[in-house]
C-alpha cells in the first residue's frame, strides 16, 4: 500500500489544500484580496507571504487547525492554535463535558476518538459491548489507547463476529486513508493502517457508495445474539484548539427493536432509556 504524499513546505501545503478544495488560483486570490500572480509566487515560494495572508488563505480553504500551524511554522511564524492533551489543566472543563456526553449516551456504546482514531474515552456500554464480541478483550487494556481500527478489524478483535465484514473493512480503511490525507494524523495511524491491511478482504464492490460515510451499519453475531447497529460520528469543532477540533464522538445505535433488545442484554440493562437529554449522571 502506497503512503499518501505529504507536503512539507508552506507552498506545497497550500497547493495541496487548494487542490483538495477544488479552487483555482484566481478564485482563491479574489476571495483573499490578493492577486493570482502573487498567490502563484507564494505556492512556488518565490514570494514570502505575510502571516495575515496565510491565515486568510487557510480560512478560505477550511484547512484543519493542526495543518494551519504547520503552514505557519514552515513560513517562519509562530503557531497560532493550541494543541493540548485532555489531561492538561486547561482542558478540565472540556473533559468534564465530554464525560457527561459519554454517560448521557448510555446504554449505547459511545467513544471519543482522536485524530489517529485512538479511543481516548468511552462509556461503560462501550466496554461491555466490545468485550462481548472481541476474541481477545485484553486488547482494551493494552498500554496506551486502543485504536478503533485494530479493535474492529484484527482477528483478535471483533472481526470474526462481523457478518458484513467486507463492507465494514472497506469503510474503516477508506476512512483512515482519508484521515492520512488531511495531514493531521501522525505515524501512529499509518502504522495501524499497515497492520490491518494485512487482513484485507477480497476487493469487490460493495452495495452503493458508502465509503467514509457518517453512518456505518454493522451486523454482529455471537452465539444466540445477533444485532445490527448504525454508528454515527460527530465532530466537536473548535476555532482555536487543534486538539478539540480533531476529536470525534462516535455512538452505536441499534437499527430495530430486536437489535435494541440484544444490545440491552449485552450491556446488562432491561429497558431502553427514557430520554436522550444530557444530564450529570454517574457511572
Amino acid at each position: 500500500m502506497e503512503r499518501p504524499i505529504k507536503a512539507d513546505t508552506y507552498g506545497d501545503m497550500l497547493k495541496h489544500w487548494r487542490g483538495r478544495a477544488g479552487v483555482n488560483q484566481l478564485d482563491l486570490a479574489l476571495e483573499c484580496d490578493t492577486s493570482a500572480r502573487h498567490l502563484s509566487c507564494v505556492e512556488t515560494e518565490r514570494a514570502h507571504p505575510s502571516r495575515h495572508l496565510l491565515l486568510r488563505l487557510c480560512a478560505a480553504l477550511d484547512i484543519p487547525l493542526r495543518a494551519r500551524n504547520s503552514i505557519l511554522i514552515s513560513a517562519g511564524y509562530a503557531p497560532l492554535y493550541t494543541e493540548t492533551g485532555l489531561s492538561d489543566p486547561e482542558m478540565a472543563q472540556a473533559e468534564s463535558l465530554l464525560q457527561k456526553i459519554l454517560r448521557a449516551n448510555e446504554p449505547y456504546p459511545t467513544m471519543l476518538l482522536d485524530h489517529n482514531m485512538d479511543v481516548v474515552m468511552h462509556n461503560q456500554s462501550f466496554e461491555k459491548f466490545f468485550r462481548f464480541f472481541m476474541q481477545d478483550p485484553a486488547m482494551l487494556e493494552q498500554e496506551g489507547m486502543p485504536n478503533l481500527n485494530r479493535l474492529i478489524l484484527l482477528p483478535t478483535g471483533m472481526s470474526t463476529a462481523i457478518v458484513n465484514f467486507n463492507y465494514v473493512y472497506q469503510t474503516m480503511v477508506e476512512r483512515a486513508r482519508r484521515s492520512l490525507l488531511t495531514g493531521a494524523p501522525d505515524q501512529r495511524l499509518w502504522d495501524v493502517l499497515k497492520e490491518v491491511t494485512q487482513f484485507a478482504v477480497e476487493d469487490k464492490v460493495v452495495e452503493g457508495d458508502h465509503l467514509a460515510q457518517l453512518v456505518m451499519p454493522l451486523t454482529l453475531k455471537k452465539d444466540d445474539i445477533e444485532l445490527t447497529i448504525a454508528t454515527t460520528s460527530a465532530t466537536l469543532g473548535s476555532s482555536l484548539n487543534a486538539t478539540l477540533q480533531e476529536l470525534f464522538i462516535e455512538t452505536a445505535y441499534p437499527v430495530d427493536d430486536a437489535s435494541e433488545q440484544a444490545l440491552l442484554r449485552i450491556v446488562g440493562q432491561t429497558q431502553r432509556p427514557k430520554s436522550s437529554s444530557i444530564s450529570d449522571g454517574h457511572e
